[in-house]
């Protein structure tokens, strides 16, 4: 009977710990700095800017809506500039480096007249979550 009751109480333990690593990834929906860098040009390319827009650093979201950013058109203007107005076809992450809180992401944007840019973007852990810093 003792047996019984300590086989259920360990498959209850690991049933609680299974849900809670299901719940708290769940809440990472972009799990590298290079995904969320991916995220960010694919919601720009395709017009999604609040998605583009959850990806960024408070402060970022700040300086372009309210100083300098405001007036170049805001985060849609900075995405119809980075994806040359949707002509994004796709971003090569070709290295990234973390360490701790603090990651660089190298990559290389792809244009569908040919052309191609290499870019570099620092990320900062927020709350469990990357997040693009200027």
């Amino acid at each position: 009977m003792k047996g019984t009751i300590w086989l259920f109480a360990i498959s209850g333990l690991m049933l609680v710990a299974v849900l809670a690593f299901a719940i708290l990834t769940g809440f990472v929906p972009y799990g590298s700095p290079g995904e969320v860098i991916k995220t960010f040009y694919s919601a720009c390319n395709n017009g999604n800017y609040s998605v583009a827009e959850r990806l960024l650093v408070p402060e970022a979201n700040r300086v372009l809506t309210r100083h300098i950013g405001a007036v170049d058109g805001g985060l849609r203007g900075i995405c119809d500039e980075e994806t040359k107005q949707g002509h994004l076809q796709r971003v090569e992450v070709l290295h990234q480096e973390v360490r701790g809180e603090v990651a660089q992401v190298r990559y290389m944007l792809y244009y569908a007249d040919g052309s191609t840019i290499e870019e570099s973007q620092g990320l900062v852990l927020k709350h469990w979550v990357w997040k693009i810093a200027p």
